[in-house]
């Protein structure tokens, strides 16, 4: 039998905040589980908490009726303490600003080099290569730079991606296409939200999504559409696999679009603005 959740016990987890203003704090990074803590909205107020905030504290256990443990009170928030709730802008304020700080990428890139806060659009029929490009470029960012959160999305994918992702050593969210598409689109969004808190206290992120076009076109516009490098804060950069969707290519600020596996095609790719990037 498992042990209940005592009022000793701390949970931390990512706060996700659903359209009634309480929220539960996600403590798989894979999706909801049946361990997730509610929040009520009244700490959410106090607190002023937002969607992708780390959040720790003490939990209870559900009481008849209740499906979840709770939360007791929030003590930290992004690993500092919860009141007075921390002041930060809020990630619609800040300033986009154009990209110019290259980074280090995958030799598939030369001829479409990016910097933090692009919004990179792997394209290419299945079996080009794309999930292999993304594979080398999180793990490129990763080990390069150690200021910068790297998050995987999966959204479509063969369980066997899956597999192999975590064999790359990173825990992805999202999932295969044995998910439903609303599960994987919450938790690409909640990924995303993760980054926006961190640019909005100076910090740089990053969103590996394979595949953007596995989403809901309203998700996948939103979704790529965060990625931005800012004049108050930090930055977002967004590297997505999108199969054959032209709609993202006229989004991205780099494209590398890949006509067969393992190749590319140079004249298909391009970055906006690259003299800008040092």
């Amino acid at each position: 039998m498992e042990d209940e959740v005592s009022d000793e016990e701390i949970a931390t987890g990512v706060l996700d905040v659903l359209a009634n203003g309480s929220g539960f704090l996600r403590l798989d990074p894979a999706g909801q589980s049946r361990d997730d803590v509610y929040v009520s909205p009244a700490q959410i107020r106090r607190c002023e908490l937002r969607a992708g905030d780390e959040v720790s504290g003490p939990v209870r256990p559900p009481r008849r009726n209740e499906r979840h443990p709770s939360l007791v009170r929030v003590e930290t928030v992004n690993g500092g303490d919860a009141e007075p709730p921390e002041e930060r802008p809020w990630f619609g304020d800040l300033t986009p600003v154009l990209p110019t700080e290259r980074l280090s990428n995958p030799a598939a890139f030369e001829a479409a080099p990016f910097g933090r806060g692009s919004r990179v659009a792997v394209a290419g029929p299945p079996g080009a290569g794309a999930t292999t490009l993304l594979v080398e470029t999180a793990r490129t960012l990763t080990e390069t730079y150690p200021d910068m959160t790297v998050q995987v999305v999966l959204a479509g994918v063969r369980p066997e991606e899956v597999t192999g992702w975590r064999e790359a050593g990173f825990d992805a969210v999202g999932g295969s296409f044995e998910r439903s598409p609303e599960a994987q689109a919450q938790a690409a969004e909640l990924a995303v939200e993760r980054a926006k808190r961190l640019v909005e206290r100076g910090g740089h992120a990053a969103v590996v999504i394979d595949a953007l076009d596995a989403l809901p076109p309203g998700v996948r516009r939103r979704l790529f559409g965060t990625a931005r490098a800012t004049e108050e804060g930090g930055s977002l950069t967004m590297v997505a696999a999108t199969g054959d969707d032209r709609e993202v290519l006229r989004w991205a600020s780099t494209r590398l679009v890949l006509e067969r596996p393992g190749q590319v095609d140079a004249d298909a790719s391009g970055t906006l603005a690259v003299n800008r990037l040092a």
